[in-house]
């Protein structure tokens, strides 16, 4: 009797045990749900989670930089972006990013390197652009003054624009011939010539308007002479 009472206890558990499991998740529905609401964390999970199962899924693998990039883990994002450019060696969209990883680790001059090398492959201005600003942020003046030159003789028709960075966060899409202004307002400023300076601030916001930054710059330095 005992025993019986003891079998059908085993058989009880057993069944609520069973009837208890975690139902399984599907991870492709949570990854494209996760980037339908652009929750990329989650979309990172689902990701690493289908790869784990499947590591020939491409498809997902390449979408890990930029879902790295968007929770800014610039560490990750370098690892798989490096991984995607050992099969896609000139896909240009993983090039930038792995460019964004240089710049978060603060690797100046390889990133200098790395530009000059985009910018000979691919001859497009925007790269001389990022060439000659950091020139500038390291003090190369007279590297910044040829590479400025050779922007001004390029950009005559050009309509590309370039991201210029406000803050840590915040961006704004310029004109590419309002930011080369800009970049030459700045260098004459630093060689005191205050009165170029002025002239290619004006320039800048002649281009375009909205130009946050030249705006704020033009202000400190009429403020700054009025003084």
């Amino acid at each position: 009797m005992i025993q019986k009472l003891f079998v059908g206890l085993a058989i009880t558990l057993l069944f609520a045990c069973n009837n208890n499991q975690t139902p399984q998740v599907d991870y492709e529905k949570l990854y494209l749900h996760s980037m339908e609401v652009k929750d990329y964390q989650t979309a990172i999970v689902a990701a690493q989670a289908i790869l784990q199962s499947d590591s020939t899924r491409q498809p997902y693998l390449d979408t890990l930089p930029e879902l790295y990039a968007s929770v800014r883990n610039y560490a990750a994002t370098e690892v798989y972006t490096d991984k995607v450019l050992t099969r896609r060696p000139n896909d240009e969209k993983f090039l930038q990013l792995k460019a964004l990883c240089l710049q978060e680790a603060g690797k100046g001059m390889e990133l200098l390197d790395f530009y000059n090398k985009l910018y000979a492959t691919t001859n497009k201005i925007t790269y001389l652009y990022q060439v000659a600003t950091i020139q500038v942020a390291a003090g190369d003046m007279k590297g910044a003054e040829a590479s400025v030159k050779s922007l001004e003789e390029k950009m005559v028709n050009s309509t590309d624009s370039v991201d210029f960075m406000l803050s840590e966060t915040e961006k704004q899409l310029v004109p590419i011939r309002a930011a080369v202004y800009n970049v030459k307002a700045y260098m004459a400023a630093q060689n005191k010539n205050l009165m170029g300076a002025k002239k290619n601030f004006e320039l800048a916001l002649k281009e375009f308007p909205d130009f946050i930054a030249a705006q704020q710059n033009y202000m400190r330095l009429v403020q700054g002479g009025r003084q």
